[in-house]
């Protein structure tokens, strides 16, 4: 790579650590992004980078290049992007650049729809209490390139993968593939669902027979494509007993590669709901087959309390219990919310427009959710869905201090106020952290003065 010229295309995550790399490598550079200069100069003072070539994202010289790295959320019909590859340019994302850096990383790739965060995040745990030298990146962190660069030699790497990233995949590859399962979403970006499924199996795609895939058994998607498994294919399920992986037999795990082997039981996972039990089974088995021994699987297992903004308990303010599961951006994570409660939930919804089917949703409102609060670009198609539906205790708000009011307003001594959108954040918000983080605030505001 040291002759060629590089133009990163977007400056968020991936290009802050896309910069960081190629400038420890001595690579020459550009950038291209749509933010202001002053907030672009902010970043990269913030980052230490300094003398940062720019380019006009409407007018690049595409001759000047010989690859681009994008973000990967950018659109693949993006004008850019599009007027790149009428001049023949290479384009790629930081997860190929990465792996065309290192060889020697051992790396556990966790995609999904719902779960990979949870299950990445938990796997690093036990990778870290079995090697120093194992790290956690790829969606989560820092970005794969300066993580790769930095990384030690023969580390092992747990990589969350995002339909994004896995899209344009050329040679990237990783030795243990696990994938949580696969539910409609995304769909404004990838165009079709098909088109999204294809994405999420591009884990598999430059698999080899040396190699290990670890799905979810129960997930309907999954099953039918199991033939795009290139490696060796192992479940993990809690539901279906003595398959080839990880499953639950009279309330105890099960580990089962060469013969069934006791885990512990069930009980012995901290995190509440059945979906981060599964969660828990594939980074127990994920760890079981990278070298991980039983004793450490187990203690992490009992000690993990589950991620930042996944169904996190936030405070208990006069009866009334706050969670934070901001992370919630489609349906089937927040139905999986929702059904980890046995409490009333006053529930607040809505978000970024991205194509959601809320249909689904809706059925397994009546039976647990006292009242609604409906919010963002996505408010008056909730709103159509609800009334279809026949859930009448909605209400329609501006903001998500005005949405935690509405339930408040609504809720009784021992209920449950969860935000679970089902919408991504980017209409009001950078991401769903930034949105989680203003639920809290407001929540630690409120308790600060109920205390007064």
């Amino acid at each position: 790579m040291s002759g060629e010229k590089i133009l990163i295309y977007g400056f968020g995550i991936s290009g802050i650590s896309a910069a960081k790399t190629l400038m420890a490598q001595g690579i020459a550079f550009s950038v291209a992004d749509k933010m202001d200069t002053e907030k672009f100069r902010e970043i990269t003072s913030a980052n230490g980078l300094f003398d940062i070539k720019t380019v006009d994202y409407n007018h690049v010289a595409f001759d000047d290049y010989d690859l681009i790295i994008k973000s990967p959320g950018i659109k693949p019909d993006d004008l850019l992007l599009k007027k790149a590859r009428l001049s023949g340019l290479k384009i790629i994302t930081d997860v190929e650049y990465a792996y065309g850096m290192r060889n020697d990383i051992f790396s556990i790739g966790i995609t999904g729809t719902n779960g990979k965060t949870t299950t990445t995040t938990l796997l690093g745990e036990m990778l870290r209490r079995h090697s120093k030298s194992s790290f956690v990146t790829g969606n989560i962190g820092s970005g794969i390139m300066w993580d790769y660069r930095n990384a030690e030699k023969n580390a092992i790497a747990a990589i969350e993968l995002s339909s994004f990233q896995l899209d344009s995949i050329i040679d990237f590859k990783v030795n243990i593939a696990v994938v949580t399962n696969i539910t409609p979403d995304h769909i404004e970006w990838h165009g079709t669902l098909d088109n999204y499924i294809n994405s999420k199996l591009n884990i598999f795609k430059n698999q080899t027979g040396q190699d290990r895939c670890i799905i979810n058994y129960d997930d309907r998607i999954l099953r039918e494509n199991e033939d795009r498994c290139k490696g060796e294919v192992y479940y993990f399920s809690i539901g279906a007993k003595g398959i080839k992986g990880i499953y639950i037999e009279d309330n105890k795990i099960y580990i089962n590669v060469n013969q069934p082997e006791y885990l512990c039981d069930k009980t012995t996972v901290f995190m509440p709901g059945d979906h981060n039990l599964e969660n828990a089974l594939a980074a127990a088995l994920a760890a079981y087959l990278a070298g991980v021994g039983k004793s450490l699987i187990i203690e992490t297992l009992r000690t993990f309390k589950g991620v930042e903004h996944r169904l996190e308990f936030v405070q208990e303010v006069a009866g009334i219990k706050f969670y934070n599961d901001s992370k919630g951006t489609n349906s089937d994570a927040t139905i999986k919310a929702i059904q980890s409660f046995s409490q009333p939930i006053n529930l607040i919804l809505g978000g970024y427009e991205k194509g959601e089917d809320f249909t689904g949703l809706m059925k397994h409102l009546h039976s647990r959710v006292r009242s609604i609060s409906v919010m963002g670009q996505t408010r008056d198609r909730i709103i159509e869905a609800l009334k279809l539906s026949g859930f009448q205790n909605y209400y329609e708000v501006d903001s998500l201090k005005e949405a935690v009011s509405s339930c408040i307003k609504n809720a009784r001594n021992g209920d449950v106020v969860l935000l679970s959108p089902a919408c991504a954040s980017w209409d009001m918000y950078n991401n769903y952290m930034e949105r989680g983080d203003e639920f809290k605030a407001i929540i630690k505001e409120m308790g600060d003065g109920d205390g007064e």
